[in-house]
This record gives C-alpha cells, structure tokens and sequence, in this order.
C-alpha cells in the first residue's frame, strides 16, 4: 500500500457548504416574509432572563396576531438571505478575486440592513404591527454598526495596497 491509495476526496466539499448556505438562506427568507421577530441578544453581563422573555413575549404576539405580520426583523433576515444566497455563487466561483466576493455578498446585504430599518424609521413606522417597539434605537444603532464596519473595511483595505518588499517588510519610509 501507499500513500496515494490512501488519497480520498474531502467529506465536506464546496457544493456542501453552497447547499448548506442555501438552505440557511431560505429559512432566512422565510423568515423575513413572515416577518418573525428576531431574538433578544443576551445582556451585557450573560444570559439576560428578561431578554429571553421578551423574546418569547415577541414570539405569542406573532402567533397571537390576526392578519399579515409585518416587522422591522424582516430587513434583518433579508439581508442574512441575500448574504448567504451570495455566499452560495461566491462558492461556486473560487477564481473570482476576493473584491469582487466582497463586494457581492456583503454590500447588497448591508445595504438591505442599513437603508430598510432606516427608510421605516424615516417614515415614523413602528418595528412592527403587532408587538410593542420604536424603530429609532434599532436603526440607530444599524447605521452606528454599518459605519463602524465600513471604516474598518476601508482601513482593512489600505492596509492590503501597502506596497511590501521581497521579505514582507513595508517598502515606505
């Protein structure tokens, strides 16, 4: 026996993890035509039993709630469908160079995330119709993360068009 009898195909190759992405990005969608209301994240200090309440206080009035259910959680699970969905083509063309992977699965979704939550709170909508909440902290804090990440990605890239040396060292004074 020798090495290459030994030499097997990966178990989890690419078109797993586009199926995979696929599927997660057609819950998401789901999800946000139904308009289910996203979790309460966990406190400051840990687990946080009132957010887990409120979570589950958010989730009997969607199912409580008679007629078409509308959120401000569905721009939130657009965006992570519209990414994962992107991720899926991204996948299946590993020679598209990293830019271009970029900017495909994260700037439709950011923007998605950003101008839905922002647009809705532009125009006085509540988070939802049928549960209790302002959109002004949620949209708030959205245009707060996606600037914070827009500066960071803008450093990331000025930091990668440094023109290096042969041993890896910055060419510039």
């Amino acid at each position: 026996m020798s090495i290459p009898d030994f030499d097997v195909e990966p178990a989890a190759g690419p078109r797993f993890w586009a199926v995979l992405l696929g599927v997660v990005g057609a819950v998401a969608g789901v999800l946000a035509v139904v308009g289910w209301p996203l979790p309460v994240g966990v406190g400051r200090y840990g687990f946080d039993e009132a957010a887990w309440a409120r979570t589950g206080h958010d989730v009997q009035a969607w199912l409580a709630h008679d007629g078409w259910r509308v959120s401000g959680a569905s721009w939130a699970y657009g965006a992570a469908a519209l990414a994962t969905l992107a991720g899926v083509s991204v996948l299946l063309h590993p020679s598209w160079p990293d830019r271009r992977r970029f900017v495909l699965v994260v700037v439709p979704a950011g923007v998605l995330l950003v101008v839905g939550p922002a647009v809705q709170w532009a125009l006085g909508l509540p988070w939802s119709n049928y549960g209790v909440g302002s959109t002004s902290g949620i949209a708030g804090g959205l245009l707060v993360a996606a600037a914070l990440a827009t500066v960071g990605a803008a450093v990331w890239l000025a930091l990668r068009r440094r023109p290096r040396g042969q041993d890896g060292a910055d060419t510039r004074p």
